[in-house]
Parts: C-alpha cells; structure tokens; sequence
C-alpha cells in the first residue's frame, strides 16, 4: 500500500474513531441527565404562598387528569390513544397539544384547590363526619382503580390520596361559601364556573392576589399522557 492509501485509509480512521467517540459520549451524556420521575416525588412542584405542593402529592392531578383524557383518547382511537394525545389545536395564543393542555389543567387545579383551601383554613371551615367518610370512600375507590405500576409510578398510597381529596372537599365548602357571598355583577356564567380554575373571576379577582411558582426544572421533563397510561 502506497503511502497516499495509508493516509486515506488512516483519516477513514479518524472519522469512525471519532463518530463512535460521538456516539457513546451522546449515550453516556443521555444516561447522565435523564429525568428519573421517581427520584423527584419528594420535591416542590408548585408553591402557592409559600405552601409547597410535592411531585408525589401532584401525582394525584396527573392520574386523575391522565385517566379522563385517556377515555377520550381511546374513543378517538383505541388501536393508538396517543394519536389524541400528540393531537394539535390551533386556537391562536391558546394553540397547543392536548398533552400539554393537559398538564396545564392539572397545575392550574392544583393551584386552584391550594389556594381555596388555604382560605378554607383561613376561615376557620373544616369538613364535617359525612364529608370525611366520604372522603375516606373516595380515596379507598381510586386506589382500588389504581394498578401496581400507576402506585409506583406517581408514590400514591391511600394516606396520600385520602389528604388531597380532604383538601379539596374542604376548598370546595370555601368555594360554595363564596359563590353565595360575592357580588359577581360584570361578570356571566354560574358563581361556580367563574370560581373555577379557569372561571374568569378566578383568573382576575382571586389568583393575582397569590404567589405562584412552578418548578419548571421538573415540569419541563413531564409528558402527559406518558406517566400513568400508555407507559407500556
């Protein structure tokens, strides 16, 4: 082999070398900052006046929100539910996918819940036998719904979701005392729908009025429509 060969076939060389070198430092660099769900579920999600709401308490609005969607995505397509989830809306400034839609209305609930029951305590409102039985009721019947891999992949036991959902009956009770106390006047639809996370007397009069902020550091790295369905 002459040496002009010798220094083709030396730079063909280089370049593989350097193309694997790529490929495992790219492979090596994924493993090292990929997002592990289950090593965050003890971290703030959200903080709503200085009240911190973790990823494993979160987990509550990501089942729930996942779980209703997906009804509607196997009736769009029950061969490839992900079909409506990857779906895009164009709605001008409210354009997005229906997995994004749907992470923003489980941390507006969420929000929306903290705050009415922060104010619930506030007025010194608490749930009475009947609510808390059926409270109780409520989060013995979702765990029941929940499978193994759903408990794992959210860190929900009982406990867990037997606190939100006294949470929000108790926000709720704050909710219905003040739809039959404030004057709504400028404002249409029903008192509950415009106290709703994304009623319009919600969104100006009450949440301003609170600081709110997201951990967009594990947002970020949450795919609806991925966590507690279609996983397989």
């Amino acid at each position: 082999m002459d040496r002009t060969n010798k220094k083709a076939v030396f730079f063909i060389l280089i370049i593989i070398l350097v193309g694997v070198a790529a490929v495992v430092c790219s492979r090596i660099y994924t493993m090292l900052t990929a997002f592990h769900y289950e090593e965050h579920l003890d971290e703030e999600i959200v903080t709503v006046d200085d009240v911190s709401v973790t990823l494993r308490e979160f987990g509550y609005y990501i089942y729930t929100v996942e779980a209703y969607i997906q009804e509607q995505a196997l009736l769009y397509n029950s061969d490839n539910p992900n079909q409506w989830w990857n779906t895009h809306f164009s709605a001008g400034l409210d354009s997005a996918f229906v997995c994004d839609y749907a992470k923003e209305s489980a941390v507006s609930t969420c929000v929306c819940y903290e705050i009415y029951y922060q104010e619930a305590v506030r007025s010194g409102l608490s749930l009475d036998a009947a609510q808390e039985d059926e409270a109780a009721a409520q989060a013995n019947e979702m765990l029941g719904k929940m499978n193994d891999y759903q408990r794992a992949a959210t860190g929900l036991n009982e406990e867990m979701i037997l606190e939100v959902r006294k949470k929000q009956l108790l926000a709720s009770n704050y909710i219905t005392s003040l739809a039959q106390t404030t004057d709504f006047a400028g404002y249409l639809g029903e008192p509950h729908k415009l106290l709703n996370w994304n009623g319009e007397y919600y969104t100006e009069k009450i949440l301003p009025n609170h600081t709110v902020l997201e951990n967009y550091e594990i947002l970020d790295h949450i795919t609806f429509g991925k966590i507690t369905v279609n996983y397989e």
